[in-house]
């Protein structure tokens, strides 16, 4: 976030009536507030803080305030919503927390855009740019635990949980190759918007039990060209960002759609797209389908090598998220079910794992951390497990 942001993030305390908040940023407690809109009177300030709200996002364009600029302190204006996030921890908001409240307001700021398209209405990026610049910044800082998030999703929501875990995991695979930081918000913000053209597709199509047709295939494929001609008439959008959008079900050998782009026509970035949202796609559960395993997954990029994905492309994907991806469960040595947390790059097969539960006796356990490749432990992984096989929600634990 560059300095005199439109969208200052500020203490609760500093709202004045006639501000514009567009978002909540840090809050204690478990409550999430998708609160928006004009401040008009400090009743509605009382009650924010009553509800425990630490900082919000405003927006100075909408707010009808004289003088904004000036009553919003220079030094808390110039902040990023990062540096926010790190002073409201001091405040009893922990890393998880802080990380679900980004997370949260990407998807609050992603379902906005969302509607504001379908209502017609004139389109500002710039809220959405800025949160995916503070998810590049969490990736550097705590890449595990928004890797963790990108694994927790609701069957029902399927479009805007596939951006955001596309936009994260773009994020991570772009970390990982050693991109510029610009490149990555970029990625991220493409990532976030590149399905944005399904808003076009018919439910009974997007949403369609089972195989679709050839005529309904046709018609789904057309949301590549939707989004192509959202995104290109939308102020702030990039050449990286379309490119995403438009070509991540492009393949190397040219059977891809909508172009039927081949070989060297596909860039790093096409590239790095279409594998990331194969991925993610197949590991989500979905109404229809039960998800697959991210090692199963693996398995369908490795096969598809060479003439759908880049081979080299899929093993540094494959590297970049693990022999046991963040989120997996897996069986200990011992019995023990357990979610990986925290990758071990030194000792890949040696994770930091949260032990919840018994496998053979059935039942859950008090939540355990543990780190494989501490001296002294003897627990190893076994095999990852499918949480369907013994009832569990990963959502409760991560």
């Amino acid at each position: 976030m560059k300095l005199h942001t439109p969208h200052p993030v500020i203490p609760v305390n500093q709202l004045q009536a006639g501000m514009y908040v567009i978002a909540i940023i840090s809050q204690t407690g478990g409550m999430e507030i998708a609160q928006m809109g004009l401040v008009t009177t400090r009743q509605q300030i009382d009650d924010l803080v009553r509800r425990g709200v630490l900082t919000v996002r405003v927006d100075l364009a909408r707010s009808k305030l004289a003088g904004i600029e000036q009553i919003i302190s220079p030094g808390l204006a110039t902040l990023s919503g990062s540096s926010q996030r790190t002073a409201g921890s001091a405040n009893g908001e922990g890393r998880e927390l802080k990380i679900r409240r980004l997370y949260q307001e990407a998807r609050e700021l992603q379902g906005k855009f969302i509607r504001q398209l379908k209502a017609g209405e004139p389109i500002d990026i710039t809220p959405l740019a800025e949160v995916a610049e503070e998810m590049v910044d969490t990736m550097f800082t705590h890449g595990d635990a928004m890797l963790c998030l990108a694994r927790i999703r609701a069957k029902d929501a399927y479009l805007m949980e596939h951006s955001m875990n596309v936009a994260i995991l773009l994020a991570n695979f772009g970390r990982y190759l050693g991109l510029e930081r610009s490149v990555l918000k970029e990625l991220t913000l493409g990532g976030l918007l590149h399905d944005v053209g399904k808003i076009m597709t018919p439910d009974e199509v997007l949403n369609k039990p089972g195989k679709l047709t050839d005529e309904e295939f046709t018609i789904m494929r057309q949301h590549v060209v939707h989004s192509y001609d959202i995104l290109s008439q939308t102020p702030g959008i990039t050449a990286t960002m379309l490119e995403v959008a438009a070509n991540h079900h492009e393949r190397l050998d040219g059977t891809g759609y909508p172009s039927h782009l081949k070989g060297d026509q596909l860039s790093l970035h096409t590239r790095m797209s279409g594998i990331v949202d194969v991925y993610d796609a197949v590991t989500a559960d979905r109404v229809y389908k039960q998800g697959m395993q991210p090692t199963q997954a693996f398995r369908i990029l490795l096969k598809g090598a060479d003439h759908h994905f880049d081979r080299g492309l899929v093993t540094k994907f494959i590297k970049c998220m693990g022999v046991y991806p963040v989120g997996t469960l897996v069986q200990l040595s011992n019995q023990r079910l357990a979610i990986v947390m925290q990758r071990n790059e030194q000792q890949p097969l040696k994770p930091v794992v949260k032990v919840i539960y018994h496998a053979t006796q059935r039942h859950y356990l008090d939540v355990q951390w543990l780190d494989l490749a501490k001296s002294g432990v003897q627990e190893s992984i076994e095999s990852t497990v499918d949480p369907k096989e013994f009832g569990i929600s990963l959502a409760h634990f991560v």
